[in-house]
């Protein structure tokens, strides 16, 4: 077996009542544990298996809101979740027992997926970079400082808005569309929209990130000597480092979908803008083919079936809101781009265009929103036997969308779920 699928230690798990005032060791008893990351959930998520003899679920109680820390040794590293990366219980699942042992799930989230549903943004936000807002919202709404600036990517667009009550989460996920990259092009070029949008908000071990899809899939962001290559081969060595970098299983989830592309104005979409103060109305096309250049695949283009370059496939409407946030100047904006719906809707389609699912052993350095490249075998019934050439189709950078570590005795493995939006591997 790899290196990597083995030499597990359970070095620490705590669990800490409401009140601080007792703590129970459950190293012992722990059975597993599944962490999750995904790029389009705001909090990560953890589940824990337990069984044992003493009267724990009860005993301590465990009534949701408990403080749970871990340290675990693995081959790729040390995996620690403790002070302000703790995690909290919100459930408890299958609960058994026989009178002699109890066994049950413990259901995991960061605090802030709990402070999420008691918090709620309430002021106004003047005209500022829409980076400025998340972490306005992090720091003061969820009280946290579980982020760093560089992961907070600065917006060439400003953005006025009022909280309405609504919770964080709910903004902070609700302000990615919004979001134009310092790359972009904020506006209009014309009748023609110009430039992409679309940020993602999502937490990973590491804190909460708020990103840009051109920003994630860029050379820029990782260098290639930084981005991984994993291999499939249906042999894995014992004790072998390379085979820890081997693609243990995979199976193709999604190549594409026309109609669905189609349906949701992908490839180009028309929006109609109008302008309450002057009257105005005014019709902007996109294309998607003509603005995209940052992408995962080789391709110097993004394919598009021929006939539908220039053919909107999707109507959107929107209305201006000059004057509502600013009773100085009835002619003023909150600042979004007038077709901000249809260039978002048009990224973050595309970058789902291909998935794919992937079992690798267990690596804790991987991030969600991290890019690795992945080399798939070319199917070819003559090399039988022998090493198989690589599919440069198939194969390439791939952006990893959802994560789970599974820690379970000598069986320590990570699940990928990968997106790209373009083919080809180099």
């Amino acid at each position: 077996m790899s290196v990597s699928v083995q030499g597990l230690k359970f070095n620490a798990i705590e669990l800490f009542s409401l009140d601080k005032k007792k703590k129970v060791d459950i190293t012992g008893n722990t059975l597993s544990i599944d962490y999750y990351e995904d790029i389009l959930s705001p909090c990560i998520t953890m589940t824990i298996s337990v069984m044992g003899t003493g009267n724990l679920y009860n005993g301590l109680p465990i009534r949701g809101g408990e403080k749970v820390v871990l340290d675990i040794t693995t081959a790729t590293g040390d995996f620690v979740l403790d002070g302000d990366y703790g995690m909290y219980v919100y459930k408890v699942s299958g609960y058994v027992s026989d009178g002699v042992k109890e066994g049950f799930t413990l259901h995991l989230t960061s605090r802030e997926g709990l402070s999420n549903e008691t918090s709620r943004v309430q002021k106004k936000y003047q005209k500022q970079s829409i980076d400025i807002h998340i972490k306005s919202i992090l720091k003061d709404v969820l009280q946290t400082k579980k982020f760093d600036d560089k992961n907070i990517e600065k917006t060439s667009n400003s953005y006025s808005f009022i909280g309405n009550q609504k919770k964080p989460f709910h903004i902070l996920t609700w302000l990615g569309p919004k979001g134009i990259p310092s790359t972009g092009n904020s506006g209009t070029n014309g009748q023609i929209a110009k430039g992409v949008a679309g940020f993602l908000f999502y937490e990973t071990k590491d804190g909460f990130n708020f990103k840009s899809i051109d920003k994630m899939v860029s050379a820029t962001l990782q260098s290639d000597k930084g981005i991984p290559i994993y291999t499939y081969n249906n042999v894995i060595q014992h004790n072998k480092m390379q085979s820890n970098f081997t693609i243990i299983n995979y199976n193709i989830e999604k190549n594409v979908d026309l109609m669905k592309s189609l349906r949701v104005g992908m490839y180009a979409n028309k929006t109609y803008f109008y302008d309450l103060y002057t009257n105005k109305l005014d019709v902007y096309g996109y294309y998607l083919k003509d603005e995209i250049k940052t992408k995962l695949g080789k391709e110097d283009k993004i394919s598009v079936p021929p006939g539908f370059e220039k053919s909107p496939s999707r109507i959107l409407f929107r209305m201006a809101d000059s004057g509502t946030l600013d009773p100085n100047a009835i002619s003023a904006d909150s600042g979004r781009d007038n077709v901000d719906m249809g260039k978002s809707f048009g990224r973050y389609n595309l970058l789902f265009t291909q998935a794919l699912n992937m079992i690798v052993p267990c690596n804790v350095n991987l991030r969600a929103g991290n890019v690795i490249e992945a080399q798939f075998p070319k199917v070819d019934a003559s090399v039988q036997g022998s090493v198989a050439a690589v599919d440069e189709q198939q194969s390439g950078k791939y952006l990893i969308k959802e994560l789970r570590h599974h820690f379970e005795g000598n069986n320590m493995i990570t699940s990928l779920k990968l997106v790209r939006d373009s083919y080809g591997l180099y």
